[in-house]
């Protein structure tokens, strides 16, 4: 007869793999919103997730006799912590507590049980009254934070890790050496030492690390942003003859389109890593992709099949989508911006345009943000002036249809608009009079 502890695993295994579509989509939905969350600091590097695998879930439940602790493997599955997890990763350990304090600035919405949730997505809620770093058993410090999923009245929870490249590692040995290890015990005392050093020695090769990558940035910071100009100057009139001579031979005449080059070398290379070194890898790849263009046929007359399914999480993508999806073949602009951007991007279809719209975005959130950041206010007017600018833009757009929307200056001025409203309003607490004036001045945007 079968001891009961291995019916009680073989339950919950099941229960896990016949749950398993509903943890991955609640796994992407977190992936996604980190993601997006981060991917314009330059600190930020990836997130990586996954869900417990069912030979990860039976060791667990050996080694910590969880057995014991969960009357049935249901309250098994649904207390355990790890269920789901979530690593956001960065460069340095001193970019883990920028990325913490970040995640604490974000996550604001107090509910109970001592999780919060943010403004932007109240379906993902962290626990964030425990005290950061936590230390673990090794005696090592850990940016660990418990998180649940809530959807309707069910919730899934997951971990959320923070780390640098240097923990990254660490932990892999750790995990891998010690932590998986059942057969070392008559060393432990050894390995427990030569771990610690290591560790340590990683740690200065951390501080070693950063201290050559703030030099190389301050050696460069005088002088990359005309390289950078001169870069994006190059490529648009590079794209520009491209484009020109294929549209003239096409349609028999000459079309003014170095608005939409610039556009498009601009959008590049505001989504990538605001580094030199970036700057010249994408400047590598558009070369190259030019050069392939050049001798490649296009026919300008041709309709482009955009897709009509794509799906977006808020009212800005799903606004933009609809009207981009409505025009792309009638508006001459647009359909020769989505033509040459297919052209020049990796990647599909799909891909393309949800990353544009997503990117954009973020973008604009970023930036009326930090529009509000510089004044006294609750956060729930700043998310609520963030939410109404946000409407108002997608709203435009839905009007206007101006390709300008993707532009710095565009960027710029929404900033502007945002901070000269706050400032001028009489009573900046007066949300009506802030959104009156916010108004006002998006007339001339």
């Amino acid at each position: 007869m079968q001891l009961e502890l291995f019916d009680f695993v073989e339950e919950s295994s099941k229960i896990l793999e016949q749950n398993i579509d509903r943890f991955k989509t609640a796994e992407e939905s977190i992936d996604l919103f980190f993601t997006q969350a981060f991917s314009t600091k330059d600190h930020f590097m990836d997130v990586k997730s996954r869900v417990k695998e069912v030979g990860s879930l039976k060791e667990k439940i050996l080694r910590n006799n969880l057995f014991m602790e969960y009357q049935t493997p249901e309250a098994l599955i649904h207390n355990l912590s790890d269920l789901i997890g979530v690593r956001i990763e960065c460069r340095f350990i001193d970019d883990e507590r920028r990325i913490y304090r970040e995640i604490k600035n974000l996550f604001r919405v107090k509910k109970d049980d001592g999780y919060y949730s943010s403004y932007v997505n109240d379906a993902i809620e962290l626990k964030m009254d425990e005290e950061q770093p936590q230390r673990q058993k090794n005696g090592f410090e850990i940016y660990k934070i418990d998180g649940r999923y809530v959807d309707g009245d069910e919730s899934f929870n997951f971990e959320l890790q923070i780390k640098s490249l240097v923990n990254i590692f660490w932990g892999d040995i750790d995990h891998k050496i010690l932590y998986k290890n059942f057969s070392y015990s008559t060393t432990e005392k050894f390995l427990a030492e030569v771990m610690s050093s290591i560790k340590e020695n990683l740690e200065m090769i951390d501080r070693e690390l950063m201290i050559l990558y703030n030099h190389i940035n301050e050696f460069t910071s005088n002088v990359s942003e005309n390289v950078k100009n001169e870069i994006k100057v190059a490529l648009s009139k590079s794209l520009n003859e491209v484009y020109y001579n294929k549209v003239k031979s096409e349609l028999g005449f000459a079309v003014d389109f170095k608005e939409t080059c610039d556009t498009i070398i601009n959008y590049l290379f505001m989504k990538i890593p605001d580094r030199d070194e970036s700057y010249l890898n994408e400047f590598i790849r558009i070369i190259n992709r030019l050069k392939f263009l050049s001798s490649k046929y296009i026919d300008i007359k041709e309709t482009i099949d955009f897709p009509l399914d794509l799906s977006f999480q808020d009212k800005f993508t799903n606004t933009i989508g609809a009207k981009l999806s409505e025009i792309v073949n009638k508006d001459f602009n647009w359909n020769l911006f989505f033509r040459i951007l297919f052209d020049l991007e990796e990647g599909s279809m799909e891909e393309i345009i949800s990353n544009l719209i997503s990117f954009l975005r973020n973008r604009y959130n970023e930036v009326i943000m930090v529009a509000v950041s510089n004044f006294e206010i609750s956060d729930k007017i700043r998310y609520d002036i963030l939410n109404y600018t946000m409407n108002k833009i997608a709203n435009k757009f839905e009007i206007t249809s101006s390709i300008k929307l993707i532009s710095d200056e565009a960027l710029l001025e929404v900033h502007n608009i945002v901070k000269s409203s706050l400032a001028n309003a009489l009573n900046m607490w007066d949300v009506e009079e802030v959104k009156q004036l916010i108004d006002e001045k998006l007339l001339s945007l």
